[in-house]
């Protein structure tokens, strides 16, 4: 029997955050969001970037970002699944300024469609 499902992934996410920004220097408390991770499974390729969104005693449910950067995908895994998670960085909450985000149009090649 794995008990790994005790584990509360978001403390010790939210703790290795901590423990990487006193040590490179990063002073004063964590103003991310959402912490960056990467999970490492036992059936599949790691999962990254990703950030979780909801933690119940069975599943972990994350964001995944695009590697194009231009979406988000819901995914679930179940605890007992989970090898190793890491933790790649932080989104703060003054990123999310919305002229910042770069806009990428969807359809923006459409009219080579139709030549």
């Amino acid at each position: 029997m794995n008990h790994d499902h005790s584990i509360n992934w978001s403390d010790k996410v939210r703790s290795l955050d901590k423990t990487i920004r006193d040590e490179i220097g990063i002073e004063g408390e964590s103003e991310a969001k959402n912490i960056l991770i990467k999970v490492q499974t036992k059936s599949s390729e790691p999962i990254e970037p990703a950030f979780i969104v909801g933690e119940d005693e069975v599943f972990l449910d994350l964001f995944v970002l695009s590697p194009q950067g231009n979406g988000i995908t819901s995914t679930t895994v179940l605890k007992d699944n989970i090898q190793s998670i890491g933790v790649i960085g932080g989104i703060s909450a003054e990123k999310a300024d919305p002229s910042e985000i770069p806009e990428t149009p969807l359809l923006d090649d459409v009219d080579g469609l139709y030549q």
